[in-house]
C-alpha cells in the first residue's frame, strides 16, 4: 500500500480539527470588579455633599452610602448600575421640594433606607428595560394626588417599605408590567394602595398591610394572573377592586376586616387557593367539623365565591409594627398629641414604645393614642412608635413627620390661620367659614391654578370644556402625563405627540402601523449604545420590526421562543438576540453555524477517509507488480544533474539523453514484459522446495509448458517465499543492466566534459 498519501489524508484531517477547536468559544476567566464605595454627607464629611453628585461620578456596580441628614434634591437620574443605602429609614430624608424624586433608567438599581418626601410626580419610578431593581426598607410620603412608585418595568422587588398618602390621596405603586413583587410593605393613606393595570400581568403582592385607602388594591384593564395573598386588608372604602377585563387573578390566604366593602369583582378570578381561601369579618358560615374552614362559601360580588372561607383570621408569627400613624394635635399645640393602628401579633401584644426624635422611649401600656408630657420646640420632628409582643418581642418603628409652629394662629381650629383668612376674606372666627379649597392643597380656589389637583391647570380644561373643580374629569390623556392627546377645541392647547409615551411619536406608530394610543406595542431598546424600538405592527402581542430612528428605516425581527432575532442592518443574517424575561441583548451566534459546519464537514471527511483506508488495505493485491523505482526515470546523485546542465545547449549531449530515455523506456517495457511472464509462471510452474541461494531461470514465452499435474499451492509461507524469491531476482538483475548502461552513459559524457576543457 502507498503511505504517502495516507499521511497527507491524515495531515488534512488534523488541519481541520485544529481550525475547528480554535474557533470554538474558550471560557476564559475574568477578573473580579472592584466596587468602589462614595460616602454623601452634608455636613462635608464625606466625598460628595450631593447624592447627585455622587451618581454623576460613581463608576457602574458602586455603592452610595448617604449619612443622615436631610437633602434638598429633586429629579435625580440613574442611569448606571448603583446602590444607594441611607444610614436610617426615618433620618436620611429627601426632600424632594414639590418635584420628581428619583428616575431609573438602569437595570440592577438599588435603593435602601431613605425617607423620600414632598414629592411631585412621583418619587421613583422605574423605566422600561430597567430590570431587576430593588427598593427596600424606604419611606415614601407621595405628596397630593401623586404616585410614590412607578413600574414601567419587570422584574423590580419593593419590600419592607412604609408608603403614606396625605388625606387619602394619590397612589402608592402603580405596576405595568409583569414579574414585579411587592413585599411585606405598609401601604396607607392613598386613593389606591397598589394599581396594576393595562395588561399587568404575573406580579404578586404578598405580605402587606392596606388600610386606611379608599381602594386597598386596584386591578384593571386586561390584567391577569396576579396574586394578592398573606396581605391584612382593612379599614379601606374598598379592599380590593377588580374589573375591566381583568380575569385569571388569584386572592387567598389574606385577612379581610373593617373595610366598608371588602371586595368587588366584576371578572373571572379565584378566591381560594383550591384548598384555603380568605378571613372575611363578615361571613357567618359555621365551621361544624372544626377543620377552620367554613361549610358554606362565601359571596364575594358578582357571583364569585370563596369556596374555602377561614374561620379565624391569620395571624403573622411576626409582631408587625403598627400602623396608620397621624397627629390629631394642631401645628400650633407644641404638646402634640398622635393615634395609631393596632399591631397583629399571633402571641398577643403588651402594649407600645413611643418617642420624639432621638429623646429617650416612653412605654404606654396596650393603647393606640398618645400626648406628649414635654413641651416641643417650634419646627420639623418625628415621632417614632413601635409595638412590643408578649414574649417580649418588638416590632420595627412606625413614625410620622410633623411640625410644630406656635406662631401660626387659628382661633377657629378650621385650619387656617387667622392671618390667611383675612388675607382671602373669611371669618377668622367662624369654623364654618374659610376659604374654598376644593383640592385642599392650602391654596384656595381664588389663587389657585388648578382647583381639582387632576394636574391639568384650570385654564386648561376650561379649553377642553372638562370640569376644573372634579378631579376624575379631565382632558383625555392616555399616558397621564399631563400633556392632552388631542388640541384643545380653541387651538390654544397642542395635544401630546406621544400619547402613549412610548418614546415614539404618533405620527411614526401610524406610519408604521402599531397603536399610538397602546404603550405595549413598541419596545425601546439599545443596541450598542443606541435606541432602536421593536414594533408590533400587527397588533397581535408579537414584535414585527425593528425601527431605527437615526435612519428612519425598519429591518426584520423573528420572536424563537422567549427571545427576538434581530437584523440590525438589514444583510437577512440575524446580528442580535433580545431576550425577553431579562431584556438583554447579546450578539447572536452566528459563528456557531459556521462551527457545525465545519465538525459536519471533519466527520464526512473522516468517514470517507476510513473507507479509503479499508479498501487500500484489504482489496485484492498483485503478488507481483512493476516496482516504482521503474516507474519514473532513473535518477542518479546530483551530478548527473550538473553534467545535464552543464551540456544542455550540446547537440551531442542531447541526443545522448534522448536515447537515454529511449532506453529507460525500452528497460520498462521489458520490465512489463517480465512481469507478465512471471505471472504465467507463478499459475503453471510446480511448486518445489526452493532455497534462497539457487539460481532462477525465466523461461521464454516459447518454451511455457502448461503442467496438469501442478501440485495445489494451500500453504501461504511457500506461496510467499516463492513470490519473494522471483521478485527479488528479477529487481537485481533489472537494476544492474539499467545502472550499467546508465554509468556508460555518464562516462561518455565525462571523457567528453574532459576533451572540452582541454
Amino acid at each position: 500500500m502507498n503511505s504517502k498519501p495516507t499521511v497527507q489524508l491524515i495531515a488534512l484531517i488534523t488541519a481541520i480539527l485544529f481550525i475547528c477547536i480554535a474557533l470554538l468559544p474558550i471560557a476564559q476567566s475574568v477578573p473580579p470588579i472592584e466596587q468602589e464605595m462614595l460616602i454623601v454627607d452634608t455636613t462635608g464629611n464625606g466625598d460628595y455633599v450631593s447624592i447627585q453628585d455622587a451618581i454623576d461620578n460613581a463608576n457602574a456596580n458602586a455603592i452610595i452610602l448617604v449619612k443622615e441628614g436631610t437633602y434638598k434634591e429633586n429629579n435625580l437620574e440613574i442611569d448606571k448600575k448603583l446602590t444607594i443605602i441611607g444610614d436610617a429609614q426615618t433620618n436620611t430624608i429627601i426632600d424632594c421640594e414639590g418635584n420628581k424624586g428619583f428616575t431609573l433608567d438602569s437595570a440592577y438599581v438599588s435603593i435602601k433606607n431613605l425617607k423620600i418626601i414632598n414629592t411631585g410626580k412621583y418619587a421613583i419610578s422605574i423605566q422600561p428595560d430597567s430590570t431587576w431593581c430593588t427598593i427596600t426598607q424606604c419611606t415614601i410620603e407621595p405628596s397630593k394626588y401623586n404616585i410614590g412608585i412607578k413600574i414601567i418595568t419587570s422584574s423590580t422587588v419593593i419590600s419592607n417599605c412604609n408608603i403614606i398618602g396625605t388625606d387619602s390621596t394619590g397612589t402608592g405603586v402603580e405596576i405595568r408590567e409583569y414579574n414585579n413583587v411587592i413585599r411585606d410593605c405598609n401601604i396607607q393613606g392613598l386613593t389606591v394602595g397598589v394599581l396594576v393595570f393595562i395588561g399587568a400581568h404575573n406580579n404578586e403582592i404578598t405580605g402587606c398591610n392596606f388600610f386606611n385607602n379608599k381602594n386597598g388594591i386596584d386591578i384593571r384593564i386586561n390584567s391577569h394572573d396576579n396574586v394578592i395573598t398573606s396581605c391584612n386588608i382593612y379599614a379601606n372604602n374598598l379592599g380590593v377592586y377588580i374589573w375591566q377585563n381583568s380575569d385569571q387573578n388569584s386572592v387567598y390566604l389574606n385577612n379581610f376586616w373593617r373595610n366598608d366593602v371588602d371586595a368587588t369583582d366584576k371578572c373571572n378570578n379565584a378566591w381560594d387557593n383550591c384548598i384555603e381561601g380568605n378571613y372575611w369579618d363578615q361571613y357567618t358560615g359555621l365551621d361544624t367539623d372544626g377543620d377552620g374552614i367554613g361549610d358554606t362559601s362565601y359571596l364575594v360580588s358578582e357571583q364569585n365565591m370563596d369556596r374555602f372561607p377561614l374561620i379565624s383570621m391569620i395571624l403573622p408569627d411576626e409582631i408587625t409594627m403598627p400602623t396608620n400613624v397621624k397627629q390629631t394635635s394642631s401645628r400650633s399645640d407644641n404638646t402634640p398629641s398622635f393615634t395609631w393602628s393596632s399591631s397583629v401579633y399571633n402571641k398577643g401584644v403588651e402594649g407600645y414604645y413611643v418617642k420624639i426624635d432621638d429623646n429617650p422611649e416612653i412605654y404606654v401600656d396596650n393603647t393606640t393614642s398618645w400626648t406628649s408630657p414635654d413641651v416641643i420646640s417650634n419646627g420639623v420632628h418625628t415621632f417614632y412608635v413601635k409595638a412590643e409582643g408578649t414574649d417580649g418581642t418588638t416590632s420595627n418603628y412606625a413614625s410620622i413627620t410633623f411640625s410644630i409652629d406656635t406662631i401660626f394662629i387659628d382661633a377657629d381650629d378650621d385650619g387656617w390661620s387667622d392671618s390667611d383668612e383675612q388675607k382671602y376674606g373669611t371669618d377668622p372666627n367662624n369654623p364654618n367659614n374659610y376659604p374654598l379649597d376644593t383640592d385642599g392643597d392650602g391654596i384656595p380656589n381664588s389663587v389657585d391654578t388648578d382647583d381639582d389637583s387632576d394636574g391639568y391647570s384650570d385654564d386648561m380644561e376650561q379649553s377642553y370644556g372638562t370640569n376644573p373643580l372634579n378631579l376624575d374629569d379631565h382632558p383625555l390623556d392616555t399616558d397621564n402625563d399631563g400633556v392632552p392627546d388631542e388640541d384643545s377645541p380653541d387651538g390654544k392647547y397642542t395635544g401630546d405627540i406621544d400619547d402613549d409615551d412610548d418614546n415614539l411619536i404618533d405620527t411614526i406608530e401610524t406610519r408604521l402601523g402599531s397603536n399610538p394610543k397602546d404603550e405595549s406595542d413598541v419596545k425601546k431598546i439599545y443596541i450598542t449604545g443606541e435606541a432602536y424600538y421593536l414594533v408590533d405592527t400587527s397588533q397581535n402581542g408579537i414584535y414585527d420590526i425593528l425601527y431605527n430612528p437615526t435612519s428612519d428605516t425598519t429591518t426584520a425581527v423573528e420572536k424563537q421562543g422567549e427571545t427576538y432575532l434581530i437584523d440590525k442592518n438589514g444583510d437577512a443574517i440575524w446580528d442580535y438576540t433580545y431576550n425577553i424575561a431579562d431584556g438583554s441583548i447579546s450578539t447572536h451566534e452566528k459563528e456557531q453555524f459556521i462551527i457545525w459546519i465545519f465538525l459536519f464537514l471533519t466527520i464526512i471527511i473522516f468517514i470517507i477517509s476510513s473507507i479509503f483506508l479499508y479498501y487500500r488495505r484489504y482489496q485484492p493485491r498483485r503478488v507481483h507488480k512493476i516496482p516504482k523505482r521503474f516507474k519514473i526515470p532513473f535518477e542518479r546523485p546530483s551530478i548527473r544533474k550538473k553534467h545535464l546542465k552543464d551540456y544542455a545547449g550540446d547537440q551531442d549531449a542531447a541526443a545522448m539523453i534522448d536515447q537515454t530515455k529511449i532506453l529507460l523506456q525500452n528497460i520498462q517495457q521489458d520490465v512489463i514484459k517480465y512481469m507478465d511472464k512471471l505471472s504465467q509462471i507463478e499459475d503453471q510452474i510446480a511448486i518445489t522446495p526452493i532455497s534462497k541461494d539457487k539460481d532462477i531461470t525465466i523461461p521464454q514465452e516459447e518454451e511455457i509448458v502448461e503442467l496438469d499435474d501442478t501440485p495445489d499451492i494451500t500453504k501461504p509461507e511457500l506461496k510467499e517465499t516463492f513470490s519473494k524469491d522471483i521478485e527479488t531476482k528479477i529487481d537485481e538483475m533489472l537494476l544492474n543492466e539499467v545502472e550499467k548502461k546508465v554509468d556508460n552513459l555518464l562516462s561518455e559524457l565525462d571523457k567528453k566534459d574532459k576533451n572540452q576543457i582541454k
